[in-house]
């Protein structure tokens, strides 16, 4: 009997229907085993591609590894090979500079004629231009590599001011411009920065501020931030930087791309500044690594002011930057220039002492008449500007000899150059000449304990003399100068800068033995004890470093303080340095400042008297 669930036709009850049915079947299964074969074998094709696919991409990826790594490879060997080239270039030119530079500052204390003084300026002044666009490329430089690191220190803030207005004395006196340190009396000593970026943002503001102005004064002020800075620049622990200048001020197509290195030129050539004006862009980068704002304006009247505020925080375990109170003097300025009486009254109420400031001739009498009515037990002291000392001289002399007082004030006298000042025609009782502007606290304690005998500070050899009935001091600051019988050795295998350099030296006063080698030197110091030694560090045979290693070695503590004294000026080459063990650092081309910096850290008891 017919299945009930399959109706007939399904089954098939006609002849050959069950046969039909078994083949159709086996077809269909035939079918669907094929297809799943080719089902199977397409999957594993597909799989197959792909992982050819990855093969070929990650082979791909591998070759594009390898030649981005040779490429990379290629760009940092290129990269270095012109870092080696440009250090290279600096080293060598800064070998030359060091001769051309170094010989004319010791001519130009030579006796000269005006003219022959004029030309030997001009040389000098040219050599300085080199250099400056010398080391704006080379910062440039550093700065776009992202070679410049920003390190953090406590030092006195006080010393990178006065070595900044130092090194740029002699342009500005070469300009006959005044040029002059505010300090507020309420800026902390000491602070915690980078000392060595914060010099060279400041040398290439004021540098900049001195190269563009003709005549008139640039004026350097250091204080708290003002009340109307905005919240950014008056947290804890930031500091106001100020430089103005009575120059041409800054055009007003340049105020918005001023700080641009692409309009760098264009905005110095517009200004008078001279150089490259990579300089602004510098200084631009600098503040912003050290967390600060830069910028500039242009002044109501005349000029322009370069701005920066920077966290610089007070260096919690130190002093006060107030000295005690020095009850024994009364100071009475004597100044016609507004910003050098400033300068001065800072510097006297950081030291404690009582003075009055003023650009009258009789009121400055009247001052040191009343200074005498109230305060019997002190010591009066002028400080007095040349140029009233000229133009007043009469009145100054009636004035001072009508003094009721039993000891007459003290006139301390200040000049740009003081070597040139004619004594003997002021005809006032000067007892001390002191070079403008006045930077350090303890040039001024020294003047005036000075009693009744001239005496010419900082003055330059060569120079017009005092009369000869006036003792002179050495040719620097009493602080500056090295004291007879402090022996230096200098090693240089160039003969030119060895020379330059000892030079120099023996002007500061210091007794010098010159070596051409580390070898002579290894000798010179077993014969000889040295107070201080200059190290070139690029010499044959033997370079300064191995030889400061051995020196190190040899004497241990009773090493003396060994300067670097090279051409190569990055900060990989200052922490070489210091790594090796030397005490301190000189960029080549020697200048005279930098001499008496060193002097003043290393030999601080040696003080010419």
């Amino acid at each position: 009997m017919p299945d009930a669930a399959f109706p007939p036709f399904v089954l098939g009850e006609l002849p050959g229907a069950n046969s039909s049915a078994a083949l159709l079947l086996g077809g269909a299964l035939l079918a669907l085993a094929g297809f799943c074969a080719w089902q199977w074998r397409r999957s594993e094709q597909l799989r197959f591609d792909e992982r050819a696919a990855q093969a070929r991409l990650l082979a791909a990826t591998r070759e594009e590894v390898s030649a981005l790594r040779h490429d990379k490879e290629a760009v940092a060997g290129e990269s270095q090979a012109k870092s080696e080239m440009l250090a290279t270039l600096s080293r060598e030119t800064r070998a030359h500079l060091n001769g051309i530079i170094g010989s004319a500052d010791l001519m130009l204390d030579a006796r000269l004629t005006p003219s022959s003084r004029e030309h030997l300026s001009t040389l000098r002044a040219s050599a300085e231009a080199m250099l400056q666009t010398l080391n704006d490329v080379l910062d440039y430089a550093s700065v776009e590599t992202g070679q410049i690191r920003i390190t953090q220190s406590n030092f006195d803030l006080r010393q990178p001011l006065i070595e900044v207005v130092e090194v740029l004395s002699p342009l500005a006196l070469l300009k006959k411009l005044d040029l002059v340190l505010i300090l507020a009396p309420d800026v902390p000593a000491r602070v915690t920065g980078d000392v060595v970026r914060l010099r060279q943002v400041l040398l290439n503001l004021v540098s900049s501020a001195v190269r563009s102005t003709a005549r008139g004064r640039v004026v350097l002020r250091v204080g708290l931030p003002p009340a109307d800075a905005v919240e950014a620049q008056r947290g804890p622990g930031w500091l106001h930087f100020s430089i103005t200048d009575t120059g041409p001020g800054i055009p007003e197509a340049m105020r918005e791309t001023l700080f641009d290195r692409l309009t760098a030129a264009q905005a110095a050539s517009a200004r008078n500044a001279g150089g490259s004006g990579l300089d602004l862009a510098i200084s631009k980068r600098l503040v912003e690594l050290m967390g600060g704002q830069i910028g500039a304006r242009n002044l109501p009247e005349t000029g322009s002011e370069f701005w920066v505020f920077l966290p610089l925080p007070a260096d919690p375990l130190t002093d006060p930057a107030h000295h005690p109170a020095l009850r024994d003097f009364h100071v009475v300025v004597l100044d016609e220039l507004a910003a050098a009486r400033v300068a001065a009254a800072t510097l006297l109420a950081r030291l404690g002492i009582e003075h009055d400031v003023t650009d009258n001739v009789a009121e400055a009498v009247g001052l040191l008449r009343d200074t005498l009515e109230d305060e019997e037990e002190c010591a009066r002291v002028l400080l007095l500007d040349e140029h009233l000392a000229r133009t007043h001289a009469a009145e100054l002399s009636a004035g001072l000899a009508s003094d009721p007082g039993p000891n007459p004030p003290r006139i301390v006298l200040l000049s740009r150059d003081p070597a040139a000042v004619p004594l003997a025609d002021l005809a006032l009782p000067v007892v001390v000449v002191l070079r403008k502007p006045l930077l350090r606290a303890e040039l001024l304690l020294e003047a005036m304990s000075q009693q009744s005998v001239p005496v010419l500070l900082e003055s330059r050899p060569g120079r017009t003399a005092p009369p000869s009935t006036e003792r002179s001091l050495p040719p620097f600051p009493v602080s500056a100068a090295a004291a007879a019988g402090t022996r230096v050795l200098v090693i240089d295998d160039d003969e030119i800068s060895r020379s330059v350099s000892s030079q120099l030296l023996e002007r500061l006063g210091c007794a010098v033995d010159r070596a051409p080698g580390a070898l002579d030197a290894l000798v010179s110091l077993r014969e000889t004890r040295y107070d201080l030694v200059f190290m070139d560090c690029q010499m044959p045979i033997m370079d300064g470093f191995e030889a400061t290693t051995r020196i190190l070695e040899e004497y241990g503590k009773n090493a003396p303080p060994i300067v670097a004294l090279t051409a190569n000026t990055s900060l990989k080459d200052r922490e070489r340095c210091f790594a090796t063990g030397m005490s301190d650092f000189v960029d080549k081309p020697v200048r005279r400042a930098e001499l008496v910096r060193v002097l003043n850290r290393w030999i601080p008891g040696r003080a010419a008297r």
